[in-house]
C-alpha cells in the first residue's frame, strides 16, 4: 500500500495520509459492559492514551432497557428500542405468534428488526461497510448485510478480530469500507458471572485494554493512524447483584404462574395470559409498594424519559428495580453482576472516546445519549442519515472541523389578545358561567391592559430567550401579558398551552378562590365552568396552571383563577403537581435565587412521546410539563445569566397512574424527570429558540440523574 508521507513542523511528527485516505474510514468498537468508571481504576493505558489525544465524555448515556441487543442495535440505527423493536434481549411478538431470542433462528430474520443501521444507510448510498460481530449484522435487515461479516463467535480470539479490522482498513480504496464495527464481549461476560468489582473483571478490563493497544498500533505501524478515525464505546454498565437481591414475585403473586408469563432478571416484564385489565390491576395492585427497591408500572405508564410504551412487543407490565435487584417467579438463581436497569442509573453509564483526524485533541465533552451517535457517524463517513431519534449537529462540538449546524425555522409568535372596549368588558364578564364572575369591572382587572411596552417588558422579564416555537401545531394561540407571566393560551383547546415567568421572591400561600372569567377572552373561545362540569366522569377538575402562590402583589390574587389559567386535572396529578412547583421549586428558588419556569399540558393519550393531533381538539392532557432553569453563575438573575450557565430540569407528570409505587415528592420528580428535549417532542413546542444553537442543543439534550439538590 502507499506509504504516508512525515513533516516535521514545530517539532511535532505530522503524517499525511496516502492519496488513497482522502476519506477516512471510521472504526467503531464496542466494549460491551465497559463501565465509564472502570477507566478510573488505572488499569487501561491504552483508552487513557485515546482519551488524552481525543474527545471523551465522562460516561455516555444508554437508553432503556440496559441490554446488550438493544443498545448496540440503538448505537447503529440512532433509534430507541421502542422505535427499532429490540426491546430487550428476549420477547414475543403478538403479530408474528414468534419469540425472539440471542443466537436463535429467528433472530436472523429482518423483519424484527425496524430502522435502518448505517450499513444499510451505507449501502444505500454506495459504500461500504464491515463488521466483525455486532447485533444485527447476521440478520437480513431489508435484503442487506454489512459488506463484510461474520456470524458471531465468542472463541474468537480478540487479536484475530484486530487483524481481521486492519485487514479491511487496508484493502484498495475501491473494496474498502467506510464503516467498520468491532465487537468484543468482555468485561461484560465476566462482570456477569463474577461481579463488576472483582479481580476478575480487573484482568479483562486489562486484556480489553491490550486488544485496543494492539488496534491502535497496527494503525500506527501502517502509519494511518492520522487516517482513521476511532470511536470506542460500551453498550452499558454493570451493577453488583447476588443472592440477597433477588425479589421473588410469588410472594406476592402467588398464582403469577398461572396468570402470566415472566421475563426474569434486572429487567423483568409480566406478560399476562389473559388480557385483562382486571387481572392487570390485581397484579399490579398485589406488587406496588411492596418493596422501595420495585416499581411496577403498566407500560403505557413508565415515565416518557424510559421512551418505552410505543411498540406491540412491551409486555403488560413492566419492573422498574433498583440496581443490582432482580426479580424472579421463586428461582434462587443469580447471577454476580447485573444490567438492564433505568438508563439514569450511576452504574449503568457507559463508555465513550472519539479519536482520529476528525476529534479534537484532550477534549471533555458533557455527557450524552447513545442515541446521538448514529448522526455522528453517518457525518464521518459521509452519508445522509435515514430518520432517528437522534439531534443533527448534538455532537458536531467534538469535531475539529465541524459543519454548519442546523438553524431553526422563523416562527412568528402569536399575536397579543386585545383588551376590551368598556362596553365589551362588561359583557364578558360572566362568560364563563363560573361562581366566581364578577358583577362589576374591579380594580384589579387594569393588569390584564398592558401597553406595548409593558407587553415587551413582560417578555423580556419572563421570556428570555424568546417565545416558545408552536411549529405546526393548529393550536390558535393568543398571548396574555402579566407582570407577573406571560400564557399562551390556545383558543382552540380553550386552555392555556404554556405560561412563563422568572422567579425571584419566595411565593406565599393564598386561600383558594373561585375561578372567573378573563375578558381577554370571547365567547367562542372562552372556557367554561359547565364545559368542566361534564368532565366530572373522567374524575377531574378545574386547576390552576400559574401556581397561585408566585404571585407577588396581593391585589392580584384573582388572576391565577381566570379561566384562562384552568387545566383539567385528576387528584393524582394535583398532589404530584403541587409537591413539585409548591415544596421543590421554593426550596432551588432559596438555593439559586431565581428561577425561569415554563408550565403547561402534555397530550399524549397514545403514550407513544409525541403530540397528539389537535383534530379534534383533545378534552384533557395526559400529562403536565415543568421545564425549570437555574444559573449557574452565584447571584446571577437567570433571565441576565450567560448563555453557557444555563441549567434547565425538566418533568413530565402524569395525570394518573394505574398505580402509585409510593415514591416520596423528590423521588417521584426524579422518576418522572425528563430531558428538554422530551418535553418538546411530547408537546410539539420549541423551547429557548433564541439561544444559539450550542447553547440550546446543550441544555435540549442535557440528562440529571439527579434532581437538583434542595440545598
Amino acid at each position: 500500500m502507499q506509504q504516508s508521507r512525515v513533516y516535521i513542523i514545530g517539532g511535532t511528527e505530522i503524517r499525511a495520509c496516502p492519496a488513497s485516505y482522502e476519506k477516512h474510514p471510521l472504526i467503531l468498537v464496542s466494549l460491551d459492559g465497559f463501565r465509564a468508571d472502570y477507566l478510573e481504576k488505572g488499569l487501561t493505558p491504552g483508552l487513557q492514551a485515546l482519551v488524552d489525544g481525543g474527545v471523551h465524555a465522562p460516561f455516555m448515556k444508554p437508553s432503556y432497557p440496559t441490554l446488550t441487543f438493544p443498545n448496540h442495535y440503538t448505537i447503529v440505527t440512532g433509534l430507541y428500542p421502542e422505535s427499532h423493536g429490540i426491546i430487550a434481549n428476549k420477547f414475543y411478538d403478538p403479530d408474528f405468534k414468534a419469540s425472539f431470542s440471542l443466537g436463535s433462528e429467528e433472530s436472523l430474520k429482518g423483519r424484527w428488526w425496524g430502522g435502518e443501521p448505517i450499513w444499510n444507510t451505507l449501502a444505500r448510498q454506495d459504500k461500504m461497510s464491515a463488521t466483525f460481530f455486532w447485533p444485527g449484522s447476521e440478520a437480513d435487515i431489508g435484503g442487506q448485510h454489512p459488506t463484510y461479516w461474520f456470524p458471531y463467535s465468542d472463541d474468537t480470539l480478540f487479536s484475530e478480530r484486530v487483524e481481521q479490522v486492519l485487514s479491511w482498513v487496508t484493502l484498495p480504496e475501491h473494496e474498502r469500507p467506510a464503516w467498520i464495527s468491532l465487537y468484543l464481549n468482555e468485561p461484560d461476560h465476566t462482570g456477569h458471572g463474577e461481579g463488576p468489582d472483582s479481580n476478575q473483571v480487573e484482568a479483562l478490563i486489562m486484556y480489553a485494554d491490550r486488544t485496543i493497544q494492539q488496534l491502535v498500533a497496527g494503525l500506527e505501524s501502517l502509519g494511518l493512524t492520522s487516517c482513521v478515525n476511532l470511536v470506542v464505546v460500551a453498550d452499558h454498565g454493570m451493577a453488583a447483584s447476588g443472592l440477597d437481591k433477588i425479589i421473588k414475585l410469588k410472594d406476592y403473586v402467588p398464582d403469577i404462574g398461572d396468570l402470566a408469563y415472566t421475563y426474569s432478571g434486572a429487567f423483568g416484564r409480566i406478560s399476562l395470559k389473559n388480557d385483562s385489565e382486571e387481572i392487570e390491576m390485581d397484579v399490579l395492585e398485589k406488587l406496588t409498594c411492596q418493596r422501595e427497591e420495585l416499581r411496577a408500572y403498566d407500560y403505557r405508564d413508565l415515565p416518557t424519559r424510559f421512551h418505552f410504551s410505543n411498540n406491540r412487543r412491551i409486555e403488560n407490565i413492566v419492573l422498574d428495580l433498583d440496581a443490582g435487584y432482580t426479580v424472579s417467579v421463586s428461582s434462587d438463581f443469580y447471577l454476580k453482576g447485573q444490567h438492564g436497569y433505568d438508563n439514569y442509573e450511576q452504574k449503568m453509564n457507559a463508555l465513550f472516546i472519539g479519536h482520529g483526524p476528525a476529534f479534537k485533541k484532550g477534549v471533555e465533552i458533557e455527557p450524552f445519549q447513545n442515541i446521538e451517535l448514529y448522526n455522528l457517524m453517518c457525518h464521518l463517513t459521509g452519508v445522509t442519515p435515514a430518520p432517528n431519534n437522534g439531534t443533527e449537529g448534538s455532537l458536531y462540538h467534538a469535531l475539529v472541523s465541524p459543519p454548519d449546524t442546523p438553524s431553526l425555522p422563523q416562527e412568528a409568535k402569536p399575536p397579543a389578545a386585545s383588551y376590551p372596549s368598556a362596553e365589551e368588558e362588561e359583557a364578558r364578564l360572566t362568560l364563563s358561567g363560573c361562581d366566581g364572575d364578577l358583577a362589576a369591572v374591579e380594580s384589579w382587572m387594569s393588569s390584564l391592559d398592558l401597553t406595548e411596552a409593558q407587553k415587551q417588558e413582560a417578555e423580556a422579564r419572563h421570556l428570555p430567550w424568546g417565545v416558545p416555537y408552536s411549529g405546526n401545531l393548529s393550536a390558535s394561540l393568543v398571548l396574555l401579558h402579566h407582570g407577573s407571566h406571560v400564557t399562551a393560551f390556545s383558543e382552540s383547546l380553550k386552555m392555556p398551552l404554556w405560561t412563563s415567568l422568572t422567579l425571584s421572591g419566595a411565593p406565599t400561600n393564598p386561600p383558594p378562590e373561585s375561578w372567573c372569567s378573563d375578558v381577554r377572552l370571547t365567547t367562542e373561545t372562552t372556557p367554561t365552568c359547565a364545559g368542566y362540569e361534564s368532565l366530572a366522569p373522567l374524575n377531574v377538575s378545574m386547576a390552576p396552571l400559574l401556581p397561585p402562590g408566585f404571585l407577588q402583589d396581593p391585589d392580584l390574587v384573582r388572576v391565577p383563577y381566570m379561566v384562562s389559567n384552568a387545566v383539567p386535572a385528576a387528584p393524582q396529578l394535583v398532589e404530584r403537581w403541587s409537591q413539585l412547583v409548591t415544596d421543590l421549586v421554593p426550596s432551588w428558588l432559596a438555593v439559586h435565587g431565581s428561577l425561569n419556569l415554563v408550565l403547561g399540558p402534555v397530550f399524549d393519550a397514545d403514550a407513544d412521546s409525541h403530540v397528539d393531533d389537535f383534530s379534534p381538539p383533545p378534552e384533557m392532557p395526559s400529562d403536565m410539563f415543568a421545564v425549570v432553569t437555574r444559573c449557574e453563575s452565584p447571584g446571577v438573575p437567570v433571565d441576565r445569566c450567560p448563555h453557557g450557565d444555563l441549567d434547565a430540569l425538566s418533568f413530565i407528570v402524569p395525570e394518573a397512574l394505574r398505580v402509585i409505587n409510593c415514591l416520596n415528592a423528590t423521588r417521584f420528580a426524579q422518576e418522572f424527570s425528563a430531558k428538554v428535549r422530551d418535553v418538546e417532542t411530547v408537546t410539539g413546542l420549541t423551547l429557548f429558540p433564541q439561544l444559539p444553537f450550542a447553547e440550546r442543543s446543550r441544555l435540549e439534550l442535557r440528562i440529571h440523574s439527579d434532581v437538583w439538590p434542595l440545598t
